[in-house]
């Protein structure tokens, strides 16, 4: 691995946070509709995912389309993540500041957006986790 700057360690620190919050969010999305053990979703690896695959169905009837559009979003954003970060360690894995802020950015407008969704139905369950 290369050596890093303080300002890529930074980026990612904030590449690491950004997905922690959005699976938080997938796994109170997942926990509230099933009655679920949200730490026990949001600690099992891949879990939040699957949990707010299950309930996209049920969450929000008459948003379901763009819901499930931003479920699968998050899917692609946390994969983004993952190799991003993993990509430091090979030889030539040009990741940049740059590219760990913008995923990062991606993954929290993806956050917003599923929140917004559930604020805008009125329905937001009571067990759901409220970004800040």
């Amino acid at each position: 691995m290369r050596r890093l700057t303080d300002e890529t360690v930074l980026a990612v620190g904030r590449l690491t946070l950004a997905p922690t919050e959005l699976e938080y969010l997938l796994a109170g999305i997942g926990a509230s509709q099933a009655d679920g053990d949200l730490a026990a979703i949001f600690t099992a690896a891949g879990e939040p995912l699957r949990a707010a695959r299950r309930s996209a169905q049920v969450v929000l009837p008459d948003r379901r389309d763009e819901f499930t559009g931003l479920i699968e979003a998050a899917a692609t954003y946390l994969v983004q993540s993952r190799t991003a970060v993993r990509a430091m360690w090979f030889e030539n894995g040009l990741v940049s500041r740059a590219t760990f802020d913008e995923i990062s950015s991606l993954i929290l407008r993806c956050r917003d957006r599923l929140q917004a969704l559930l604020d805008e139905s009125d329905r937001t369950p009571a067990a759901l986790p409220r970004s800040r």
